[in-house]
């Protein structure tokens, strides 16, 4: 019995044994298999990971194979509609450079109506540059990332254009249109004027005309498809009116005397007496518009040998010396009395350093060309007609304008200050010991104040004081004996 139960235990134990064994070699096989898998999946991995890295770098050589820099613009792209695809850049300059002659040598006609020139864009101010548009055609796949690249080469190989930069010469085209259209205006007529023989304005009346729309035509012109140009572009004319009129110079006319003044000087003084003559003859008709300032330099001009003008004695620094043109201060100073009497504004006047004789002390005016000069504005509100002679012995000026009725004018002067002579001695080596001759009679100097009053029928409307005149003293000088 008990050899059947050891039997029996031994068999379950070696049932036991048996069946641990088969588990074990079930989970062996199993871990196998599951290891197996995960080592064929892995190969698999770096099987697509390798590749995927071929391709990657076949891809990227392709990729910079394509956008490598062959020193041409790439193609598809065009400068306004001139393909510059595989071109150099200078190839490409060639080539739009000729297109640039083409566009500027086209032609468009001016219809005046009568007659139709015509004129090359370029001679109307018409410029094109092509530096911008080569510079950007060529930049194209040629900046940022290697896709940005490939992006852009793509995009322009699909067709992408550029536009050569036009300008226009404002002033180039004005000048060629008046030039060119010049011929076919009717310009207006100004209104205008003859002096008569009574000093008066003998009027002539003004005439509209036509001129060409200048305005219009520049914007018709600049408006052209420089690609599609017109073929003639329609002039039009508008009416011109003259600026001034029968009616302004009416308004403005000469209608009397304004003032007369005249000085007296020495004819034996022969060179001094021409000089008069000429500066006189020069002032002489001179017209001065409402609103202008008139110089006596500009009207006589410069004092030359040629004009006519000859050396007399002129003051410089206190002193009368041989001068060019010596005298023709007294017909300066006889235009300042007329000036005044006129009731003209004074803009520009001196006195001279030295008190002289034709006129009242703080009437005198010096002259010296070019700055030293006497000016006026007229401020009559209407033409000035200047009229000047001379006689044997006189010089004589009269202004002419538009007539204020009851119009008084009077010039008072006042000696606010005697400036004292000195006395000077020179010793005199020809002279005997004790002898003394007056060589030069001195006299005082002095500080004048001016005014000038202005009456309308006998009232006093205003009282306006004039530039001060100071005269320096002139010393008396004895020449004595040793």
């Amino acid at each position: 019995m008990e050899d059947l139960h050891d039997q029996r235990l031994r068999q379950r134990r070696e049932h036991a044994t048996a069946a641990e064994l088969q588990r074990k070699e079930k989970n062996w096989i199993k871990r196998f298999r599951i290891g197996l898998n995960r080592l064929m999946k892995k190969k698999a991995l770096y099987r697509t990971a390798g590749l995927l890295l071929i391709m990657i770098v076949l891809s990227g050589t392709l990729l910079l194979f394509y956008t490598r820099d062959q020193h041409t613009i790439v193609k598809g792209v065009t400068i306004s509609g001139i393909n510059v695809g595989d071109l150099s850049q200078d190839e490409a300059k060639a080539s739009i450079d000729k297109e640039i002659d083409r566009l500027l040598n086209q032609t468009v006609k001016l219809n005046s109506g009568q007659q139709s020139p015509e004129v090359k864009l370029a001679d109307l101010g018409l410029s094109v540059t092509s530096d911008l548009a080569l510079q950007e055609a060529y930049e194209i796949s040629r900046k940022g990332s290697l896709p940005n690249k490939v992006v852009t080469k793509m995009t322009a190989a699909k067709g992408i254009n550029f536009t050569l930069a036009q300008k226009w010469d404002d002033q180039k085209l004005k000048d060629t249109l008046n030039q060119t259209l010049d011929k076919f205006n009717n310009p207006a007529k100004e209104a205008s004027f003859e002096i008569s023989d009574q000093n008066t304005m003998n009027i002539k009346s003004e005439q509209a005309g036509t001129t060409f729309d200048s305005d219009a035509l520049i914007t018709q012109i600049k408006a052209i498809n420089i690609y599609k140009p017109v073929s003639e572009i329609k002039v039009d004319f508008k009416e011109q009116l003259p600026q001034l009129t029968a009616v302004q110079l009416e308004d403005q006319k000469i209608t009397g005397l304004l003032a007369r003044y005249t000085t007296r000087f020495d004819p034996s003084q022969s060179e001094r007496t021409e000089n008069v003559r000429v500066a006189t003859k020069a002032l002489d008709m001179a017209i001065v518009k409402p609103g202008d300032t008139f110089s006596f330099n500009n009207i006589v001009g410069e004092r030359t040998v040629a004009g006519g003008y000859k050396d007399a004695f002129i003051i410089v620094d206190g002193k009368f010396v041989p001068g060019l043109g010596g005298g023709i201060c007294q017909v300066s100073s006889t235009l300042y009395n007329v000036g005044l009497l006129a009731n003209l504004s004074v803009v520009q006047r001196s006195n001279h350093d030295l008190a002289i004789s034709y006129v009242p002390l703080g009437q005198d005016a010096t002259v010296a060309y070019p700055d030293l000069d006497l000016k006026f504005n007229n401020n009559s509100s209407g033409y000035l007609l200047i009229r000047a002679w001379t006689t044997s012995n006189t010089v004589t000026i009269e202004l002419y304008g538009k007539v204020k009725p009851g119009q008084e004018v009077v010039i008072t002067n006042t000696t606010e200050s005697i400036i004292p002579a000195q006395e000077q001695r020179w010793v005199d080596e020809t002279l005997a010991h004790g002898v003394t001759v007056l060589k030069q009679q001195g006299h005082s100097g002095s500080l004048v104040k001016s005014v000038r009053t202005v009456k309308l029928n006998g009232k006093v409307v205003s009282s306006e004081p004039l530039k001060q005149s100071r005269y320096l003293a002139v010393p008396t000088i004895y020449a004595v004996g040793p």
